[in-house]
Formats: structure tokens, sequence, C-alpha cells
């Protein structure tokens, strides 16, 4: 596998925020967001076996795993092995994708899907047909994620609610970091519209100050 780093912290994004976890980011992504906070994962990374990623997690106390990137599943069938694995040996498992790949064989085996919906203002675009697949099989664990910058990103995704992922349970609004002046505007819209939707914002930038990847068990004790 090509691996961009293995770190242990918590989740400061979705509905999981809080959450203890190894967070096991993969190198290599299909698509260039304009506002990625991880473009060093764009990056070749350090070849890894599944075992050696295995052995990795197992040095943290910690049985939840979030296998990021990147886009993970690019490496699928790397991935299927460790989730397999993974899944046999206890572990509560979260994949990071950006809605341009379907896996079933990966989906069914993980506890959560968080799907990134691409908005216009990151330049890229995820494929509608992999959400509405995803929405009919696995709505029940995936959390579909819109990053919002401006109200172009929030009509965009208003309509994606309105026409593929009608009663979903998780839909999440998330502030894109350098455009979080706009918050209270999207407050305002979405109160306006009663979309079912949470606004949920980023805490590791937000609140606690620190980069996701760069949050650690040791920095949490210094804040």
């Amino acid at each position: 596998m090509k691996v961009c780093e293995i770190f242990y912290s918590i989740e400061g994004e979705g509905i999981e925020i809080g959450r203890l976890e190894v967070f096991v980011r993969l190198s290599g992504c299909n698509l260039r967001c304009s506002w990625c906070d991880t473009k060093y994962s764009w990056e070749e990374g350090k070849e890894m076996s599944v075992e050696e990623v295995i052995r990795e997690i197992r040095k943290y106390p910690c049985k939840s795993v979030s296998i990021t990137g990147g886009e993970p599943l690019l490496q699928r069938e790397e991935v299927l092995e460790l989730v397999k694995k993974l899944k046999k040996m206890g572990y509560w498992i979260q994949i990071n994708t950006n809605g341009t790949i379907f896996d079933e064989r990966i989906f069914r085996i993980v506890d959560l899907i968080t799907m990134d919906c691409k908005c216009p203002s990151s330049g890229m675009k995820s494929d509608l047909n992999v959400l509405k697949k995803t929405k009919e099989l696995f709505s029940y664990k995936t959390q579909f994620k819109f990053v919002i910058s401006e109200e172009q990103d929030y009509e965009y995704a208003k309509k994606v609610l309105s026409s593929i992922l009608t009663e979903v349970s998780y839909i999440i609004f998330q502030p894109e970091w350098n455009s979080r002046k706009f918050t209270s505007k999207l407050v305002d819209l979405v109160k306006r519209d009663g979309l079912n939707a949470r606004i949920i914002l980023q805490q590791q930038k937000m609140i606690w100050g620190l980069r996701k990847e760069n949050i650690t068990i040791k920095d949490l004790k210094e804040c």
C-alpha cells in the first residue's frame, strides 16, 4: 500500500467528532480540490504491506480506525484486504472517500462511510451515480458531507439533496475553513429552506486551533 501517514488522534469532523481513532492516510488522489488541506497526500507515499499497516495500528490503545487520503479507494484491493483483517480483529472502521469511486465489497464491511460530495468551489466533481448507489444501498451508515464556501455551493448541495439524497439521515454541511465568515450566512440559508442538514464545523481548526493531521494526544494535553 502507498501510505502517507498513520497517527493516533481524535476525529474533528462530521458526526463522529470527538471519537478517538487511528488515522491511516493513504497516498494518491484522483482529484485536485482547490481548498484541499492535505495536498501532501497527493504524493507517492511510503510502500507498506497490509501486515505492516496493521502492526502500526496495533501500537495504539484504540479499536477505531479511519481510513482516509488522498483517495483510499484508488487502492481498493489493498483496502479490502485491510478492512477484512481489521474487522476480524474487532475494529470499528470508517472510510473517507470523495464520491468518485463505488466499491460495494468495502462499503459492506466498514461501519461508517464518509462521502465527500464536491461542490463547485472545489473545482472538482463527485460522480452523482456513486452518490445515488451509495444512498440506495448504504444510507443507514453513510454521512454525505458538502464542504461549502459560498452561496453557489449551497445551492448546488440543496439541488443534490432534493434530487438524489432525499430522506438521508446524515447530511453534513461543513463550512470551508478559509471561507468560515460564510458560516452565519449558511445557517440563515438552511433555516430559510428548512433543509435536513447538520452544519458541523471543523472543530480541529475552528475550536482547537490545530490542523487535523497534527492533533495528537500529546497536543491535546498541552492545550
